[in-house]
């Protein structure tokens, strides 16, 4: 009888420590959750009037040519049509100006790159 138990108690001794080796590592799970959290926090400090920590955007100096416009301003109400009133050079194929707080941007319209700025 004792031989029995002896054996039990081992299997189910064994059969946990496999348990345990074999959990998956929510550790990487969590890594996870807490970068995308920290992404959100970043995107959520944007606001409705294009201020990023109660600061106005300064494209001539927060941006580098090179740099992707941010994805808030791509949209068609940033957009500039009229060139010629603005006295701004042409732009060539795939690229568009973009007004955002009186500063000017062109942007390659393939890879949402600045390529000019203009105060």
């Amino acid at each position: 009888m004792k031989k029995i138990l002896t054996t039990i108690a081992l299997s189910l001794s064994a059969l946990m420590a496999t348990s345990a080796m074999a959990a998956p590592d929510h550790r990487y799970d969590d890594h996870q959750r807490y970068n995308h959290a920290q992404q959100n926090k970043h995107d959520s400090r944007w606001d409705n009037n294009n201020r990023y920590d109660n600061k106005r955007v300064n494209p001539s100096r927060d941006w580098r040519k090179g740099q992707t416009l941010p994805r808030q301003y791509s949209s068609s109400r940033f957009q500039i049509s009229d060139r010629e009133a603005r006295q701004l050079p042409k732009s060539s194929r795939n690229q568009q100006w973009y007004k955002v707080n009186g500063d000017y941007v062109l942007v390659n319209e393939r890879t949402n790159r600045i390529i000019s700025i203009r105060n």
